[in-house]
C-alpha cells in the first residue's frame, strides 16, 4: 500500500470511531434508561423519595449502575409505583429480579411470629375453626376479612362451586376443617391433606376497620349488617343528640322507614328524610362509631384480631403475606402455592377492595389518645406479629 493509498484510510477509520462512540453512547443511554424504569420503590408508600444509597439496600443494582443512574436521572423522581406495577409483565419482571428480597421480608415475619407465639405462652386459641381446605390443589386457607379475602374466596368459590348467582362464603362451609388433635405444637384436621400449604394474607388493624366502614355506607351492605351491627351502632351513639322523648320517636320512625326502603326499593318510594334527623345524617355508621360498638364488647369475625380469628399461633401457616405488600408479596404466594398460571385472575381483580396501596389510615383523622390505647390493646398481637403500628 502506497503512502496516498494508506493516508486516504485515516478519514475512514475515524469516521467508524466516531460512528462506534455515538452507538455506544445510544446504546448506553437506552440500556440506562431501561434500568431506570425498573428503578421502583419497594414500599408500603408510594410517595417516598428515597435517596440512591437508600434505594440500593432494596435492589441489586452495581454501585456502578446506580451512579449512572443517579447522573442520567433526577432520582429523587421516582416513578410511580403503582402505574408501573399495573402492567402485569412489567411486574413478572420485577418479582422475578427482586424475588430473594421479597422472600426474606416473608421469611423475616414468619420468624417474628414465631417469636411472638413463644411470648404468649398458653393463651386460648378462638373456639371456631376458620381454616378451609383445598386439597384439590394442596392449599389452606384462612380468610382475614377486608384484607383481601373476597378476592380469594370467589377465585375458590369459581374453581370449585361454579355457582354464579351468589358469592357467599357459606358456599365453601364444606370445606371448613374440623379440629382432631395437636401434634408437635401444631393443630392437625382429620379432612386436611398433611401435605397442604396453609396460608393467609393480613392487613394493619386500623385500615381493616376503615376498609369496613366504607363498606358498609353501601346500601346493600346496611342492609346485610342491619342485625349485626349498624342500626345499634347508628342508634346507640347517636341517640343523645335528640332533645326530647318526642323527637326521638319521630326520628326512629323515620330511621326504621329508611332500613325498610333499602330492603324494599323496588316497592317503596325513598322516605323523606328531616335533615336534624341525627340517625340519618349521615345514613351510615362513622369510624368512631364502630370503634365503640366493638369496644362494648361485641364480636364479629370483620374486626376479629386476625391472631386469634385464624389462631396463627397453633395452625403454624407456612406464609403469611401482607395485603400492603402486595402486588409483590401476592406474587411470591402464587409462585410458592402453585397458582402462578392463575396471577392474571388475581391482578385483574386486586383493586377490588379497598385500596392496597399507601398508607389508607393518612386519609382520616387521628384517632385520640383513648382509641389509640385501645388498638393497641385489642390488636396488640397483631401489631408485634406482623409488624405494624399505630
Amino acid at each position: 500500500m502506497n503512502s496516498r493509498q494508506h493516508q486516504s484510510t485515516y478519514p475512514k477509520k475515524f469516521a467508524q470511531m466516531i460512528l462506534t462512540i455515538i452507538l455506544f453512547c445510544i446504546g448506553g443511554t437506552y440500556y440506562f434508561s431501561n434500568r431506570a424504569q425498573d428503578f421502583q420503590i419497594y414500599s408500603t408508600s408510594d410517595k417516598e423519595n428515597l435517596s440512591v444509597k437508600h434505594l440500593q439496600t432494596y435492589y441489586r443494582y452495581s454501585p456502578l449502575e446506580l451512579q449512572k443512574l443517579d447522573e442520567l436521572y433526577n432520582i429523587s423522581k421516582v416513578l410511580d409505583y403503582r402505574e408501573r406495577l399495573s402492567d402485569i409483565d412489567y411486574l413478572d419482571n420485577f418479582y422475578y429480579y427482586n424475588k430473594e428480597v421479597v422472600e426474606t421480608n416473608i421469611n423475616n415475619r414468619m420468624k417474628q411470629i414465631e417469636k411472638v407465639c413463644k411470648t404468649m405462652g398458653s393463651e386460648i386459641p378462638y373456639t371456631n375453626v376458620h381454616l378451609y381446605q383445598m386439597n384439590e390443589i394442596g392449599l389452606s386457607w384462612c380468610p382475614v376479612f377486608k384484607a383481601g379475602s373476597t378476592t380469594w374466596k370467589n377465585y375458590f368459590i369459581k374453581r370449585f362451586v361454579n355457582i354464579h348467582f351468589t358469592n357467599s362464603l357459606s358456599l365453601l362451609e364444606d370445606r371448613i376443617l374440623t379440629k382432631s388433635r395437636m401434634v408437635g405444637g401444631k393443630l392437625m384436621y382429620k379432612d386436611e391433606k398433611i401435605t397442604n400449604i396453609r396460608f393467609t394474607v393480613v392487613r394493619h388493624p386500623l385500615s381493616r376497620l376503615i376498609s369496613h366502614v366504607h363498606n358498609a355506607a353501601k346500601d346493600n351492605e346496611m342492609v346485610a349488617m342491619k342485625d349485626s351491627w349498624i342500626y345499634n351502632a347508628i342508634y346507640d351513639n347517636r341517640k343523645g343528640m335528640v332533645n326530647s322523648s318526642a323527637e326521638l320517636e319521630t326520628y326512629k320512625s323515620e330511621f326504621d322507614r329508611y332500613f325498610l326502603w333499602l330492603t324494599l326499593k323496588k316497592v317503596y318510594s325513598k322516605p323523606r328524610i328531616s335533615e336534624r334527623n341525627p340517625f340519618l345524617n349521615p345514613p351510615y355508621p362513622v369510624l368512631n362509631e364502630l370503634i365503640r360498638f366493638i369496644r362494648t364488647g361485641r364480636t364479629n369475625g370483620h374486626w376479629a384480631p386476625a391472631w386469634r380469628w385464624c389462631d396463627i399461633c397453633c395452625n403454624r401457616y407456612d406464609y403469611i403475606i401482607k395485603l400492603e405488600e402486595e402486588p409483590l408479596e401476592l406474587w411470591f404466594l402464587l409462585d410458592k402455592v402453585g397458582l402462578w398460571s392463575e396471577r392474571r385472575y388475581f391482578h385483574g381483580t386486586k383493586a377490588n377492595s379497598s385500596p392496597k396501596f399507601g398508607n389508607e389510615t393518612q386519609e382520616f383523622p387521628p384517632l385520640n389518645n383513648d382509641q389509640r390505647n385501645w388498638l393497641r390493646r385489642y390488636y396488640d398481637h397483631d401489631f408485634e406479629m406482623f409488624d405494624y403500628s399505630v
